[in-house]
């Protein structure tokens, strides 16, 4: 290369560096993307149930984490591997990725739902039975704890500004501050087990037993509402095109329009209390009281169903090569390839209600009622 030529090039090079500095490419990277970690009910904000890491491909048991009571809660696990979930004797756990106890926390309450960590604060949220809320550190020191009436089985919700959503049978969903301070409270007419979604743009769905599926301004301030004939303790996914996606106990899987216009619904022989997952093609995911598991596509057609022996409230997981891991109150957790083919299957000793998730090093977590926490992997 001569002197004109190189003297071209360094112009050419600083030319290209200078226009990325002064206008740099705006790249808007979805969570999914980012998220390595499983830090909330159903992964992330928008409850899609999909990891960004790969699953088991055996049933091999790694280790079993013996609590005092039934573990209907579901596992969430931070950055460094470090699992928390809560136990029905009221106890929140923080256990070792090699599943040694690393420290507990009595709350004094049976917990059913699935605490949430908030990475940016270095904190955990935990909701007890008798309408206590805690903010624990990641040692499980106590920062805050607030009371509010009524029960809580309604999982938290954590948005960008770190605001805490969550409902309550007090008919009543809560907007929290990340100092434990209520913002507001928004009014439903019946109790509010499902646990809240949060969209890009801050919206948040939730569905109430009055048989309603609520969109609500991050304001406290009713967006739109949408009626179906059952109660509706489901957690609604938001898809990537924001379509919302949730079942109901009138028998029907619903999905709507983000402004809450009806777009299909797929009808299955009995109530639905799982929550949906959505695969990286769009598949929808979720169980039926009628003991399948059932896969749409995303217009809302049946790709396969699989059945199992018991009912599942269970919620599925997606693991990065699309593989999906639900429990069912046969006492055992599946694991399907994308076309519904069973990979493997693990008994427990009772019935499994807690969604499971996936870890790292090709490790499923979930919990069992008979007081246990399991983590399957590869050895």
């Amino acid at each position: 290369m001569g002197r004109k030529e190189a003297f071209i090039f360094k112009v050419f090079i600083f030319a290209i560096a200078f226009n990325a500095f002064i206008y740099p490419r705006v790249h808007v990277v979805h969570a999914q993307e980012l998220n390595v970690s499983w830090t909330a009910f159903r992964h992330d904000s928008q409850r899609t149930g999909r990891s960004t890491l790969p699953g088991p491909r055996t049933n091999n048991l790694k280790w079993s984490f013996q609590t005092g009571d039934s573990v209907d809660s579901s596992p969430v696990f931070d950055s460094e591997g470090t699992i928390y979930i809560g136990s029905q004797d009221k106890k929140l756990y923080a256990i070792k990725s090699d599943g040694t106890l690393k420290w507990s926390y009595n709350i004094r309450s049976k917990i059913f739902s699935t605490p949430a960590i908030d990475l940016k604060e270095t904190v955990i949220y935990v909701c007890g039975w008798n309408g206590k809320i805690f903010a624990l550190d990641f040692n499980g020191k106590l920062k805050w704890n607030i009371q509010i009436k009524g029960r809580i089985s309604s999982s938290p919700a954590i948005a960008a500004n770190g605001n805490i959503y969550l409902g309550s049978d007090n008919y009543k969903l809560y907007a929290i501050n990340p100092k434990g301070i209520i913002i507001w409270a928004f009014v439903t007419r019946k109790y509010v087990d499902s646990s809240p979604a949060i969209d890009e743009e801050g919206t948040i769905y939730f569905g109430s037993n009055d048989g309603y599926i609520y969109a609500i301004n991050h304001d406290g301030k009713l967006k739109w509402r949408f009626r179906t004939r059952g109660q509706i303790t489901s957690s609604p996914a938001i898809g990537s095109d924001g379509t919302i996606y949730f079942g109901s106990n009138d028998g029907n899987f619903y999905a709507l329009n983000p402004d809450g216009t009806f777009k299909w619904y797929f009808q299955t022989k009995k109530w639905i209390d799982s929550s949906p997952a959505i695969a990286k093609d769009g598949s929808i995911y979720f169980g039926s009281n009628d003991g399948s598991l059932y896969a749409l596509n995303p217009d809302g057609i049946l790709k396969w169903t699989f059945n199992t022996n018991g009912v599942i409230t269970s919620s599925p997981a997606i693991d990065s090569d699309g593989n999906i891991y639900f429990g069912s109150r046969d006492k055992k957790l599946y694991a399907l390839n994308p076309d519904g083919i069973l990979m493997w299957s693990f008994n427990t000793g009772r019935v499994i209600r807690s969604s499971p998730t996936v870890g790292l090093d090709r490790t499923v977590y979930f919990g069992s009622s008979d007081g246990n926490v399991y983590a399957i992997g590869e050895e």
